[in-house]
């Protein structure tokens, strides 16, 4: 044989003793057999393959699990249908298991028919086997063998006739029973034998089996030819599995529709699935649209809240004095009262200027009550209506004229303007002092006498030291 030899000795099956079953410590022995199943296994994929039956090859868990609940007083190997078939059944199998069901029995091989050899401590053996919770194999075998001769009074069905001549093919060793109860040989099998073992197979919860089983003893004296054997046993029940085991092929209770409407009603129902989905994300999408404006709203009110007033121009300034004017009665200002560019121009008072009463002006609220807006506009336009210099008494204050401060802690002192401010005010400097005076109470002085005007310094500036020669 060119694949590699299953070899079983009496340390492999007592590997699988009682008192071992639950016990990891065993584990070992039991992965070195499985491990030569498995290889074993390759031979008989190829043979069935040249059969045209496409399957799958798994192994039991070698050591305690809950897949063989906690008990591993034997080793399978199986041989099912391909994993995209067994998908295609699984959708159909799980609509009706509960998960009680699923917990009590979590292992997959009860749901579906298959080929397997089994090695325990007192025999090895080869089968075809297919347990209750496979239903759709079990529905399959079902319609095959229920219109027997018994039955119906009539000659046997083609379909039922096909298994029985299956069954009889078989070697005269291989035997028909519901799991480890009565059997009787597949030679005298008829279809009412099959329905009667399906009926005890469903009341005991336990697969309708197929097989030959080999004696330890037998197994252990013929070890050198039992690789080859088993492997023929294998390939002949393959028959049996092609006649049973439900494909679109062999469809008797035409799943194939049923099928074609649960692949509908998957279909639609991830489609309502994937719209309900859609709708949910594009709702999520808006409510975070709305939170981000609603957020940019807060922060520009916040931006707003925290900067300055903003400064007005001379336009907005001139319309809310003309209309704050003219909202109380105040007569606007003459054009002849104003000079080029249209900027305001204070004459000088004549010389009883101090004894005639001065023409109320429009009050104006306190600077102190003032909001800073109004503050920052009144400047601005007292900046822009004092551009060019006003006169004063006796002709116009410049940069450099002297004056007479007419009010205050200087009084009639003499002084130097200096600087001019452009808001009404003027640096003046008074000998060694230089205060800030309004305009209006200063007076320029005109005797004809020319007095240069004092420098902010009273030390001359040093001679430049000529540099030496190098």
């Amino acid at each position: 044989m060119s694949h590699p030899s299953l070899h079983l000795t009496a340390r492999d099956f007592d590997a699988y003793a009682a008192e071992k079953a639950t016990s990891k410590a065993y584990s070992r022995p039991r992965l070195e057999v499985k491990q030569r199943a498995l290889a074993w296994a390759r031979g008989v994929v190829a043979r069935l393959a040249e059969l045209g039956i496409s399957v799958d090859v798994h192994g039991s868990d070698e050591h305690p699990s809950i897949r063989n609940k906690h008990r591993a007083d034997c080793q399978w190997v199986f041989f099912w249908r391909d994993q995209a078939a067994r998908d295609e059944l699984d959708r159909l199998l799980d609509r009706g298991r509960s998960i009680s069901e699923a917990i009590d029995d979590p292992s997959p091989f009860t749901r579906h028919a298959f080929l397997a050899l089994r090695i325990s401590e007192s025999e090895v053996q080869v089968c075809f086997a297919v347990h209750p919770d496979a239903k759709v194999d079990v529905d399959n075998l079902r319609a095959r063998v229920s219109a027997s001769e018994e039955a119906t009074g009539e000659p046997a069905s083609p379909l039922a006739a096909e298994l029985t001549s299956a069954l009889h093919a078989l070697p005269e060793q291989f035997s028909l029973g519901a799991g480890g109860g009565e059997r009787v040989d597949c030679s005298a099998a008829t279809p009412d034998a099959i329905a009667e073992m399906l009926r005890r197979a469903a009341d005991g919860q336990v697969p309708l089996w197929i097989g030959w089983a080999i004696p330890r003893e037998t197994a252990v004296e013929h070890a050198d030819i039992l690789d080859e054997q088993l492997e023929d046993a294998i390939v002949a029940l393959a028959p049996i599995y092609r006649l049973v085991a439900w494909s679109r092929e062999n469809d008797r209770i035409a799943l194939d529709r049923k099928l074609e409407g649960i692949e509908q009603e998957r279909a639609r129902a991830h489609a309502e699935l994937e719209a309900e989905n859609e709708r949910w994300r594009s709702e999520q999408a808006r409510a975070r649209e709305r939170s981000m404006e609603q957020a940019r709203a807060r922060g520009d009110e916040r931006v707003e809240a925290a900067l300055p007033a903003r400064r007005p121009t001379l336009a907005t300034l001139f319309k809310s004095t003309s209309s704050a004017g003219a909202g109380r009665g105040e007569p606007r200002p003459s054009p002849k009262h104003h000079g080029e560019g249209g900027a305001p121009v204070r004459r000088t008072q004549p010389a009883d200027a101090e004894q005639q009463p001065r023409a109320e002006a429009p009050q104006r609220p306190s600077a102190e009550h003032a909001p800073r807006a109004q503050r920052a506009a009144a400047g601005e336009a007292d900046a822009a209506a004092k551009v060019t210099p006003e006169p004063a008494k006796g002709g116009v204050i410049e940069k450099g004229s002297r004056v007479c401060v007419r009010r205050g802690p200087f009084g009639d002192k003499i002084g130097v303007v200096s600087e001019l401010d452009g808001r009404g005010g003027a640096r003046v400097l008074l000998g060694l002092l230089s205060t800030r005076l309004e305009i209006d109470d200063l007076e320029l002085v005109v005797d004809g006498r020319e007095r240069p005007a004092l420098s902010t310094s009273h030390r001359k500036p040093l001679a430049p030291t000529p540099r030496k020669a190098r």
